[in-house]
């Protein structure tokens, strides 16, 4: 005998209570062969500004 089926209301309200108990699991990732290669020059120029910026604060301490 098969469950019975559950409202929207209730799938959402589960799927929200999960996202609530593990927030990192919940987020979608992409696998990096599944990346363009565009995301990856972005991610290596946005990491490098990054880490400028936060090599600039630092030694202005």
């Amino acid at each position: 005998m098969s469950k019975p089926k559950r409202s929207a209301e209730q799938q959402i309200a589960d799927e929200a209570d999960r996202r609530a108990q593990n927030p990192n699991g919940a987020r979608q990732t992409i696998a990096d062969s599944q990346a363009d290669p565009e995301f990856h020059e972005n991610h290596k120029r946005l990491r490098a500004e990054r880490l400028a910026r936060d090599a600039a604060h630092k030694s202005s301490k």
